[in-house]
């Protein structure tokens, strides 16, 4: 392994809290990363995409992504088709790392030998419980081929520390791969992609830059002095240069500028339509018949017509860029109406990103970032300083990239939501969901009357328990159970008597719980206790259905 890597790999480890001494294993974790990272920016658990050993299918990494979102269920891609009406952009990731200085055509034949089997209507490779949910979601997805815009797209990335020398039987093999793969006809496009130790080297790097794209805007009227904007620029630029802050250096369109944007792109609606015929059919009116983009920036330099965006957000025109994206190839001179505004003020980026979405109607959870709570509950988590207890509430997604922060430390709206309902509102079983059907299944989250500490507390909970998992101090069949072990643990501690969301005792009894999570030889004890409340309700813990049961539930809690 070159000092490079090493050096990569060292603070990869730390920033996801992996204490793992298996130095392949380690490399398995990073190479997923960085791999997967260059089709789904925002954050995600490595654990829910590792395959384990043994019954893997020759397979380190599998990430299915649909709709822009990570999926981990059948569940969130039933409530994906419910809130959208349609699939789009699917992904279906492979991943096999090797640290060989060279690329192995044996190992490159055994890997696509397994994803084919994976594949396959009748699998005959033995598969262990990860790979059979995988294998049960991708199916679920299949069979709901109605409901997609298009075939999904198929990639499977083999990573070595050798240098790609294009070896000519490897190349045959990776033909012969693609070609048995393309055969099933489940994909609209197969890549295999060899990625060697520089390619690995530069994907890393990517997953630590800050946006940052340099265009050409000399057609600009500079707006008067705002409260709060540092500055701000009116006018249009050429296709040419708007497609720089849209798109990957690979040319794919990069979700990460979209993240503020309070609506994902919607797929071919009336109004997606309607823009898509605007840019085929136009001359010059597509800038008349659009009301253009909002692009907001933490930083801004400018050199004559050249203006550098750093950190910066598309938070009005996901839908005009998409189409743009998939229509505007021969369109490089279509006139795109912009507005690039600087400003760190986080009420001005609310008010002008709540301004710019009312064109279309904008649901409750979409603009739930942008409350007051989630502000005032931002401030309570940095309340914890520089301790060990520190998590990060990413209210804005992406809010953190520019710091040098553990990324296992961040801690997502849907990460915010999954953990307060089961440790307080009782609905582990509800994890599995896409969170806005949580929302409908738990409306008192977020009441403005309620304390913070519950908030943190069970978010700080569920991280201790994803570290202890992660780092194998707890056995990782017991990991699908992590929402009910949250659930437990408050019953289990307070011996009855559970405070309100808005009573100041609650902030007494998240402290026991805090100071329980908090040491590893008292976690590991108690979540063994809880285990055994589980086994009593349910002899066979290994069907992947049981977690997801109301039943189970109730049957828990009639026997506390």
């Amino acid at each position: 392994m070159d000092r490079i890597i090493q050096g990569f790999l060292k603070d990869f480890l730390k920033s996801q809290q992996i204490n793992e001494k298996d130095e392949s294993k380690q490399f398995e974790m990073f190479a997923s990363y960085c791999t997967i990272y260059q089709h789904y920016q925002d954050s995600f658990n490595l654990s829910d995409v590792l395959c384990g050993s043994g019954g893997d299918c020759g397979i380190d990494a599998l990430a299915i992504i649909a709709n822009g979102k990570m999926i981990t269920s059948k569940e969130e891609v039933e409530d994906l088709i419910e809130y959208n009406g349609s699939l789009t952009d699917i992904y279906i990731i492979f991943v096999q790392a090797k640290t060989s200085t060279k690329f192995s055509n044996s190992e490159i034949g055994v890997f696509g030998t397994g994803v084919a089997d994976f594949l396959s209507e009748r699998p005959q490779f033995v598969q262990n419980e990860v790979i059979k949910e995988k294998c049960k979601i991708l199916n679920y997805i299949l069979r709901n081929a109605s409901k997609m815009k298009k075939l999904p797209v198929g990639l499977l990335y083999y990573v070595s520390l050798g240098k790609w020398n294009e070896d000519r039987n490897c190349k045959a093999n990776i033909s012969k791969i693609k070609k048995k793969i393309e055969d099933l006809n489940l994909f609209s496009n197969i890549s295999f992609i060899p990625v060697d130790v520089v390619q690995l080297q530069k994907y890393y790097r990517e997953t630590l830059n800050v946006l940052e794209t340099e265009i050409d805007f000399s057609n600009n009227v500079v707006l008067p002095d705002i409260p709060n904007i540092v500055q701000a620029y009116l006018g249009y630029i050429d296709y040419s240069e708007y497609k720089k802050l849209i798109t990957t250096d690979s040319g794919e369109i990069n979700k990460a500028v979209f993240y503020d944007n309070v609506r994902d792109y919607q797929g071919d609606n009336p109004v997606n339509k309607a823009i898509a015929e605007s840019i085929e059919n136009s001359s010059n009116n597509f800038i008349l018949l659009n009301n253009g983009v909002t692009i907001i920036c933490r930083d801004l330099t400018i050199v004559r017509t050249k203006f550098t965006l750093k950190d910066y957000q598309i938070v009005n025109g996901c839908q005009t860029s998409h189409e743009l994206y998939k229509h505007g190839k021969e369109k490089d001179n279509l006139q795109i109406p912009i507005k690039i505004i600087q400003t760190t003020n986080e009420d001005t980026i609310s008010k002008i990103i709540i301004a710019t979405n009312t064109q279309t109607e904008v649901t409750n959870e979409q603009l739930m970032s942008l409350k007051e709570f989630h502000r005032r509950l931002e401030d309570f988590y940095a309340t914890f300083g520089k301790s060990n207890r520190r998590l990060y509430y990413e209210r804005r997604s992406k809010q953190y990239d520019s710091e040098s922060i553990e990324k296992v430390r961040i801690v997502s709206i849907s990460t915010q939501i999954k953990s307060v309902a089961a440790m307080f509102f009782d609905k582990p079983h509800l994890a599995s969901r896409f969170y806005g059907k949580l929302l409908e299944g738990t409306k008192e989250i977020f009441d403005s009357s309620h304390l913070f500490m519950p908030y943190y507390c069970s978010a700080y909970a569920l991280y201790r328990l994803e570290y202890m998992f992660r780092n194998k101090l707890l056995p990782n069949e017991y990991r699908k159970f992590r929402y009910h072990l949250l659930m437990l643990l408050k019953y289990d501690i307070s011996n009855g008597k559970i405070p309100e969301m808005n009573e100041k005792k609650m902030e007494v009894f998240c402290n026991k719980i805090i100071s329980c999570v908090d040491n590893n030889e008292k976690l590991i004890d108690e979540v063994k206790k809880l285990m055994k409340k589980i086994e009593l309700v349910y002899k066979d813990l290994s069907d992947s259905e049981l977690t997801k049961s109301a039943s189970l539930v109730t049957k828990l809690k009639e026997n506390l």
